[in-house]
């Protein structure tokens, strides 16, 4: 008896997941490994908050954020933290990673508009659905603390 394929005419290397919805019947979905661009879901990353210095407000004057470079990914960066009277306080930022050529290879954006005061600075990233790859490595954030 050959092996099955589960009902396919050919090996799919897919985990097909079925789902039943309601009264509209079953249907078969699949997670696609080869491509970060999910064209329903938005994604988001978020490290830590930053304890620099007890006490002292940091300002964040740059962020390099290191990505592997699959073509043009519009994303939002946000930085929160708290004031010196302990109100969230946030910052948003569009930023653009990749390059129309798509290498591959892991690249580093720089983006220093930014001047963000706070204590304990977190820093989280953001992508709309369907708008592109995004694979981000590393983070960085750079600034100076007040005497």
């Amino acid at each position: 008896m050959p092996a099955s394929n589960g009902g396919t005419a050919d090996r799919l290397y897919l985990e097909l997941l079925p789902f039943s919805i309601g009264l509209v019947g079953t249907n078969l979905y699949k997670f696609d490994i080869t491509n970060f661009n999910d064209p329903n879901s938005s994604s988001f990353y978020s490290w830590k908050k930053e304890d620099v210095i007890c006490g002292r407000q940091p300002t964040v004057n740059r962020l390099y954020i290191s990505h592997r470079d699959f073509g043009v990914c519009p994303i939002t960066a946000t930085l929160t933290g708290n004031n010196d009277s302990g109100k969230v306080i946030s910052q948003s930022i569009p930023v653009t990673l990749g390059t129309t050529a798509a290498s591959g290879v892991i690249i580093t954006t720089v983006f220093d508009q930014i001047a963000f005061t706070a204590q304990n600075p977190q820093l989280s990233v953001s992508r709309a659905a369907n708008a592109g790859t995004m694979s981000i490595t590393k983070v960085r954030m750079e600034g100076q603390v007040e005497r």
